[in-house]
């Protein structure tokens, strides 16, 4: 299977409807020590209930944090995920 960012952007959106209510639940489930931060590992988790390829799941890992990580600090906060998902996830 070839992975496209379309691909991995419609697992992420299925993943999000079928498994949570709201952008806050998903993103509460996923900062796993509760610290108000996703890091390069919680992404990697997403990315791997999401179903995307173990392969590259790193790969993109990494890219979601440089393009999602506004503030520079290494991590996606609270503000920079419900941006992300209001910009690539359909309502």
């Amino acid at each position: 299977m070839a992975w496209s960012k379309e691909k991995i952007l419609i697992n992420i959106e299925n993943l999000m409807r079928s498994k949570f209510t709201n952008p806050k639940e998903a993103f509460e489930y996923f900062d796993t020590d509760n610290d108000g931060q996703l890091t390069k590992a919680d992404l990697k988790q997403l990315l791997k209930e999401a179903k995307v390829s173990s392969l590259i799941r790193g790969l993109v890992a990494e890219f979601m944090l440089n393009e999602f990580d506004k503030s520079k600090s290494g991590t996606v906060n609270w503000e920079e995920f419900k941006t992300v998902v209001h910009t690539y996830v359909k309502e």
